[in-house]
C-alpha cells in the first residue's frame, strides 16, 4: 500500500483561488493523501466563511481555523503538527500541483531511501506564470545532496515544490516566525542538520505571481527581513570552509546592494559597496556594482 502523504494548504484572504489548489490535490495520481487546510482568516471572518463553504464541498479534508492570525510560517507549523503522515508536502493557496507531482516525488523519495541517503526533501521544477496568467518561464534548480553552501548562495526552492520527511521538519525546528524568507531559513536548517535534498527534473507545480498583498522586494521592510536571513546564515558558517564563507558574504552584500538600489538608498548603498571593495578581490560583478552608483 502507498505511504500516506499529508498535504498542507495554509490560506489567508484567497477564497477566490483556494478551490483551484484543492482540486489540484484531489486530482493527484497518487491517491493516499491527507489534505489539511489551515485558515488564518481570524481577523477576516467574512473571508473565513467563504473559505469554509468551499471546503464543505469536498470530503475528507481536515479543516483547521486559527483562533488568531498567525501568519504563514506558524500556520504551516500548525499543519505539520496536525499531519498524521510521515511525508509532508506544502501548497500555497494560490498555486497548484500538476497531477503527477506527489507520485513522482514519492517514487524518488523511496529510491533514495533504498540507497540509504539521508534524504529530507524532494523538490521539483515549477512553471511561473505572470500576473496576466501567461507562462513567464520555467524555474529550474539542479542542486542535490547536502548542498548547504549552494543554498546559502541562493535559495534552492520554495515550499510549493517540496515533499519532505516529517522527521526532517521536526528535527530542524520547523518554520521560523519571520515575515519573509521562511522557506529559505527552514531549508537552511534542514541542510545544516545533515539531511540531503534531491529533485525531480520536471515542472510539477504552477506558481502564480499576482498583485495582491504579498511582501514585495521593493518594500524597505524587506531589507530588514533580508538582514535577519543573513543572521541565520551566520549561525552555520562553522560548517563551511573559509573560502565558502567569503563567497557567501559577497553574495549577502550583493543581495543587500540590490535592495538598496531599488529603494534609492544611496548612503546605505555606498557603505555596503565600500565594505565589498575592502574585503574582496575585484571581479567582473564588482564593476557592475560600482556602475550602479550612477543610477542613484
Amino acid at each position: 500500500m502507498e505511504d500516506l502523504v499529508s498535504i498542507i494548504i495554509p490560506t489567508y484572504k484567497r477564497s477566490d483561488k483556494i478551490e483551484r489548489a484543492i482540486k489540484s490535490v484531489i486530482n493527484q495520481t497518487y491517491k493516499n493523501i491527507e489534505i489539511i487546510i489551515i485558515d488564518d482568516n481570524a481577523n477576516f471572518l467574512e473571508e473565513r466563511e467563504k473559505t469554509r463553504k468551499i471546503v464543505r464541498k469536498y470530503k475528507n479534508i481536515k479543516f483547521i481555523e486559527n483562533e488568531k492570525n498567525l501568519g504563514g510560517a506558524l500556520t504551516r507549523n500548525v499543519g505539520i503538527e496536525n499531519a498524521t503522515a510521515d511525508y509532508v508536502a506544502f501548497l500555497d493557496d494560490d498555486d497548484e500541483f500538476i497531477n503527477t507531482k506527489i507520485e513522482k516525488q514519492m517514487e524518488l523519495m523511496k529510491q533514495k531511501e533504498k540507497e540509504n541517503a539521508n534524504v529530507g526533501m524532494i523538490y521539483c521544477y515549477k512553471n511561473i506564470f505572470d500576473t496576466e496568467g501567461k507562462l513567464w518561464f520555467v524555474g529550474k534548480v539542479n542542486k542535490e545532496g547536502n548542498c548547504l553552501f549552494e543554498h546559502m548562495k541562493e535559495c534552492i526552492e520554495t515550499t510549493s515544490t517540496w515533499l519532505c520527511k516529517k522527521e526532517a521538519l521536526i528535527k530542524s525546528g520547523m518554520f521560523e516566525n519571520v515575515k519573509a524568507h521562511q522557506d529559505n531559513i527552514l531549508l537552511l536548517k534542514i541542510l545544516a542538520n545533515g539531511f540531503e535534498v534531491y529533485r525531480v527534473p520536471e515542472s510539477l507545480v504552477n506558481f502564480y505571481l499576482h498583485g495582491g498583498e504579498g511582501i514585495t522586494k521593493k518594500n524597505k521592510n524587506y531589507i530588514e527581513y533580508t538582514k535577519k536571513l543573513i543572521e541565520y546564515k551566520e549561525k552555520y558558517y562553522y560548517l563551511l570552509t573559509k573560502k565558502q564563507i567569503e563567497e557567501i558574504k559577497y553574495c549577502n552584500s550583493s543581495m543587500l546592494l540590490e535592495l538598496y538600489l531599488s529603494n534609492k538608498m544611496k548612503k546605505e548603498y555606498f557603505k555596503e559597496l565600500l565594505n565589498v571593495l575592502l574585503k574582496n578581490k575585484p571581479r567582473k560583478h564588482t564593476m557592475r556594482l560600482i556602475l550602479n552608483l550612477f543610477k542613484l
